[in-house]
């Protein structure tokens, strides 16, 4: 009897130390199909965002594209080429400067479009350089002389043109614009002049 209870300890323990490894086999296995899982959910997670992102990044280009067109379509119709066009002669004669001012105000605004992330800084350049730095040149006294009653005027304009002109000078470091001679600043004035003839 002593000998069918040792056998029977012996089968017991044997049984024990089997499921015990069966438990760990188990649980190692259990272990790594979680793990497989993780990557797998991970990787789904990964592909999502990928597919969101590019999604953004395509809603937010066509988002810029058609404001850039909004802004373009109203800087070269026709009642905003008549105010560009006495804009410039009022900057080239220097005389009722604040004919100019709707036009420093329109790109006050495009500046705060670029600022605020609703329009590329790059397109903003593409675009409009041509003219931000035009009349930001031309209308820099005016522009000051305002803003010593109130600095925060054309504030979001001179951002705009410090930015513009700061992909200029990488895209040229030796570019004209930036070193524009007066005599091609009255000439590119006559030419907005030109625009526009009084009927």
């Amino acid at each position: 009897m002593d000998n069918a209870l040792v056998y029977a300890t012996w089968v017991m323990a044997l049984a024990s130390c089997a499921m015990a490894i069966a438990s760990i086999v188990s649980a190692r296995d259990a272990r790594k199909a979680i793990n497989e899982q993780q990557k797998n959910f991970d990787r789904q997670i990964k592909e999502q965002q990928e597919n969101f992102d590019r999604q953004i990044a395509e809603y937010r280009l066509a988002l810029y594209a058609e404001t850039t067109l909004r802004f373009e379509k109203r800087f070269n119709g026709p009642r905003f080429t008549q105010i560009r066009s006495k804009a410039a002669r009022a900057l080239l004669n220097k005389q009722d400067e604040v004919e100019a001012e709707d036009v420093f105000d329109f790109f006050e605004t495009l500046g705060l479009f670029v600022k605020r992330g609703a329009l590329d800084e790059g397109i903003a350049y593409s675009v409009f350089f041509h003219w931000i730095n035009l009349y930001w040149r031309a209308g820099k006294h005016h522009i000051g002389s305002k803003q010593k009653d109130a600095t925060t005027l054309w504030g979001d304009f001179s951002f705009l043109y410090e930015r513009v002109c700061d992909i200029e000078k990488r895209n040229d470091p030796d570019s004209e614009d930036l070193r524009m001679p007066d005599s091609r600043l009255r000439q590119e004035l006559q030419e907005e002049i030109d625009l526009y003839q009084e009927p």
